[in-house]
């Protein structure tokens, strides 16, 4: 899956570099890799209702905004296009009423958000490295330090 993505990443580097409008299509790559699509994919990789799939999400990112400075949320919130709206999704599932403080906490809230513990692990690791690629190193290590 990784070579996809990073073919797929490549192909549209080359085509916005040579139209000339580099920055603009990049932010547009970053959306359609991220954008309406990150729930999507996490969903039918994992068999997920769409729900579970932006709630669980939103856990994430909620754990991330509890343990990091704003300033350092705000660089993984930047990756992720609607990063807020997922956040939303799951304090009105009810995963983010209290605190997560950390991973059993976040795997609390992703039970609750009704994706089975034999999946859990895999779907984290899954968001976390496909918003980790997205932001580049930075991010990536802050998504790690999430789950410390």
């Amino acid at each position: 899956m990784k070579k996809v993505w990073w073919v797929a990443l490549c192909l549209l580097v080359f085509v916005a570099s040579t139209s000339g409008a580099f920055a603009s299509s990049a932010s547009d790559m970053v959306d359609s890799v991220l954008g309406k699509d990150l729930d999507s994919i996490v969903a039918k990789q994992f068999g997920l209702k769409s729900d579970q799939s932006k709630g669980g999400i939103g856990a994430i990112l909620g754990l991330a905004k509890e343990k990091l400075t704003s300033a350092d949320y705000d660089k993984i919130a930047a990756v992720v296009p609607g990063a807020d709206k997922y956040v939303s999704k799951a304090k009105k599932m009810g995963l983010l009423d209290q605190p997560l403080k950390n991973k059993e906490g976040l795997d609390a809230a992703l039970t609750k958000a009704g994706i089975p513990k034999d999946k859990s692990s895999d779907f984290l690791s899954t968001v976390n490295q496909m918003i980790g690629n997205a932001g580049g190193d930075e991010v990536k290590k802050l998504m790690s330090s999430v789950l410390d």
